[in-house]
C-alpha cells in the first residue's frame, strides 16, 4: 500500500535495500579475481620453486587461475534457471562447491597419467587444484556447507570475517605476485 502512494519513496527504498544486500553478499565471499590471481600465484611460485619453468609450460598457470573461477559457474546456471522457471532459487555455493569435482578431475587425470597421457593427466591436475584453491579460499571467508556433497550438508569453515578485506586482500595478493615477478622476470622491461 505504501509503494502505491508514494512511488518515488517505495524505488528509493527498494534500492537501498538491494544496494545492502548485494553488498553483503559481495563481502561475504572472495571476489572473482581473488580466486584467478591466488591460484595463479601458488602456481607460479611451484613453477619457479619446485618444478621448474622447464617442466611446467605458462599455459599451465592460465589453466590454473580459469580453472580457480570454475565452482562460480552455478552463478549464471542460476541466472538461466531463474529466467526460465521464475524461480528465486539459488544454486551459487551448491554441487559446484563440493570435493566432487577436484577430485574427479584428480581420478581423470590419474587414470590419463597411468595410460601415459601426461599432458592432459597435468592439465586435470591443474584444473582439480585451481578448483580446490577456490574451495579453500571460499572456506577462509566464511565459507559454505556443501562441501561433501551429495553425501550431507556440514559447516566446516571457520568464521572470521575477512570478507570485509576482500579488496585489501586482492591488492596484497597482487603486489607480491608483481613483486615475484619482477625479481624472476624483469616485467620492468615491458613498460
Amino acid at each position: 500500500m505504501q509503494c502505491i502512494t508514494s512511488l518515488y519513496r517505495c524505488l528509493e527504498n527498494n534500492i537501498t535495500i538491494t544496494f545492502i544486500t548485494t553488498k553483503k553478499f559481495l563481502f561475504s565471499m572472495a571476489l572473482a579475481v581473488t580466486h584467478v590471481i591466488l591460484t595463479i600465484v601458488i602456481l607460479d611460485i611451484f613453477r619457479h620453486y619446485v618444478w621448474g619453468r622447464h617442466k611446467f609450460p605458462r599455459y599451465l598457470l592460465v589453466i590454473g587461475g580459469v580453472a580457480g573461477l570454475f565452482p562460480d559457474i552455478d552463478i549464471p546456471l542460476t541466472w538461466i534457471y531463474k529466467f526460465l522457471t521464475g524461480t528465486g532459487i539459488s544454486l551459487h555455493g551448491t554441487f559446484t562447491h563440493s570435493l566432487f569435482f577436484p577430485l574427479l578431475f584428480l581420478i581423470i587425470g590419474a587414470v590419463l597419467h597411468y595410460n601415459k597421457n601426461i599432458k592432459w593427466a597435468g592439465i586435470c591436475y591443474i584444473i582439480a587444484f585451481g578448483w580446490f584453491s577456490h574451495l579453500t579460499l571460499d572456506c577462509l571467508y566464511g565459507g559454505y556447507k556443501d562441501f561433501l556433497w551429495p553425501l550431507f550438508v556440514v559447516n566446516f569453515c571457520p568464521q572470521w570475517g575477512i570478507g570485509q578485506h576482500a579488496t585489501s586482500i586482492d591488492a596484497i595478493i597482487l603486489v607480491a605476485w608483481l613483486v615475484h615477478e619482477e625479481i624472476h622476470n624483469k616485467i620492468k622491461d615491458y613498460m
